[in-house]
C-alpha cells in the first residue's frame, strides 16, 4: 500500500510537528505502508522521507523540475518522478496513492488535500483522505467544514468521509477499513 504524504516545507514553530512525523514514518513502515510525497528535502517532507528511510519503508517523491533544479529534491528516497507542473505532480501522487494524509502544512497542503477530497466527492476514486490533526491544527478548518454543510454547500456525508484524528494507530486502522460514500451525482 502506498499512502501519500501532503505536509509543509516548514517545521512549524511546535516540536510536536517534528515529533508526531517521526511517529507517523515508524508506525507506517511496521504497518508496510510506503510513503509518497513531494520529493523535498525541506521542513516536515524532509522528516517524514529521512524517516521512513532509517525504517527501511520504501519512499517514492514527486517533484517538478522547477523545485529540483532549486536543490529542493531529497536525493536518498528510494525513486523519484519528476514533472513539469504542479497540477502533473498532485495527479501523479493520486495515480500512484491508495490514500492520502494531509499533516500541517500551508496552501500547497491544502490545495493537494483538498484536491483529492473534490475527486473523491464527485467518484473519480474511492481512496480516504485524512487530517492528521497534530496539536489541534485543523480543528478550525473542519469546524467550517461542518458549516459549509449548515450553509448548503457540502453535503454532510462528505466531510463525514474524512478522516480527522491525532492517533496514528486510529488513522491506519480507518484507512485500511475505509468504505466510501456514494458520489455527488450517483443516483
Amino acid at each position: 500500500m502506498n499512502v501519500a504524504i501532503y505536509c509543509g516545507s516548514a517545521f512549524g514553530n511546535k516540536d510536536i510537528y517534528k515529533e508526531q512525523t517521526i511517529k507517523l514514518a515508524k508506525k507506517l513502515a511496521l504497518n508496510n505502508i510506503n510513503i509518497v510525497y513531494g520529493g523535498s528535502k525541506q521542513g516536515l517532507m524532509g522528516i517524514i522521507s529521512n524517516e521512513s528511510l532509517k525504517q527501511n519503508n520504501r519512499v517514492i517523491g514527486v517533484i517538478t523540475y522547477d523545485l529540483a533544479s532549486k536543490e529542493l529534491e531529497n536525493m536518498d528516497i528510494t525513486s523519484i518522478y519528476k514533472v513539469e507542473t504542479i497540477n502533473q505532480r498532485k495527479a501523479k501522487m493520486e495515480e500512484l496513492s491508495d490514500a492520502f494524509i494531509a499533516l500541517p502544512g500551508g496552501y500547497g497542503t491544502f490545495d493537494e488535500i483538498f484536491d483529492v477530497i473534490s475527486s473523491a466527492q464527485i467518484g473519480h476514486h474511492q481512496k480516504p483522505s485524512v487530517f492528521f490533526n497534530i496539536n489541534g491544527y485543523y480543528d478550525k478548518l473542519i469546524e467550517f467544514l461542518y458549516s459549509c454543510v449548515e450553509n448548503g454547500f457540502i453535503a454532510q456525508r462528505f466531510v463525514d468521509m474524512l478522516i480527522v484524528s491525532d492517533d496514528i494507530d486510529e488513522i491506519i486502522e480507518k484507512i485500511k477499513t475505509y468504505k466510501a460514500p456514494k458520489a455527488k451525482w450517483e443516483k
